[in-house]
């Protein structure tokens, strides 16, 4: 091997690469995901400190910035950033040496956390690798996931569609309230059946387990007359409500939501 190989490596140039291979791209949050890493090597031996890989998704919060024009005016403004969450790392080896050329394979099989969203409106979620080489510069990939409803999950989009609502638009938004630094809000509005000129939406949270699909639920009902114009002015009309979800056969999950939304209009 040449001198001029062996520096142009060292400075990230001919370094190894990294490709990860997910056989199953579209999966629930608690399954598991399957894959491998392929590792080929570089123009000459090359020292690799580690292979990483991470799950992650993105979420957004609205900022408030100020600015200053040339008079001394401040004006202020909001906009949305977004945001990265790792939410959950693990190694796939330690350090070893890859030959010039040599083609390596390091499979793994990860629990996809409960707690991560699904793959709708904004929200992505991917697998990060990082093949750990000094000085290198292409050493990462990124590969996206097709995050798709659990059964809980599934059966209460279900029952909210069989109650006449549409899921008007989902967001996975800044706050740490459930101990995440973001929420996934479901947002819907009511197209049809009873809820109808009753329910101007209903917003909902899913907190998932093992065993179980826990949910806010949140009404924002139609304001009826002079005290209920009032009541949506100050923001009151609002109401929130825990419930469980243990099962997911589909009549009981649809009996389940509408009581907990007619208990609020």
């Amino acid at each position: 091997m040449s001198f001029f190989k062996k520096v142009l490596s060292s400075v990230g140039i001919g370094s190894a690469t990294v490709d990860t291979i997910i056989d199953n791209p579209q999966l629930a949050p608690g399954e598991s995901l399957v894959g491998y890493v392929a590792v080929k090597g570089g123009s000459t031996e090359q020292a690799i400190n580690h292979i990483a890989v991470a799950i992650c998704c993105n979420y957004f919060s609205e900022e408030t910035y100020t600015e200053t024009d040339e008079d001394g005016e401040e004006t202020e403004h909001t906009r949305i950033v977004e945001h990265v969450a790792k939410l959950t790392s693990f190694k796939v080896s330690d350090s070893f040496t890859t030959q010039a050329e040599q083609e390596l394979r390091f499979d793994f099989s990860v629990e996809l956390p409960f707690y991560t969203p699904l793959s709708l409106g904004r929200c992505q979620v991917w697998v990060d690798t990082d093949l750990d080489i000094d000085f290198a510069f292409d050493k990462s990939d990124k590969d996206y996931l097709d995050v798709v409803p659990s059964p809980r999950q599934s059966s209460v989009l279900t029952a909210m569609s069989q109650l006449g609502f549409v899921l008007a638009e989902v967001e996975c938004e800044k706050s740490s309230q459930l101990g995440q630094p973001f929420v996934q809000e479901f947002e819907f509005e009511p197209q049809g059946g009873e809820f109808r000129g009753r329910v101007d939406e209903v917003e909902m949270l899913m907190v998932s387990h093992p065993e179980q699909l826990e949910i806010l639920v949140e009404v924002d009902r139609k304001a009826r007359g002079l005290g209920g114009f009032f009541s949506e002015l100050l923001g009151r009309d609002e109401s929130k409500l825990w419930v469980d979800i243990n099962d997911f056969e589909q009549e009981q999950v649809t009996e389940i939501l509408h009581q907990a939304i007619s208990h609020h209009c």
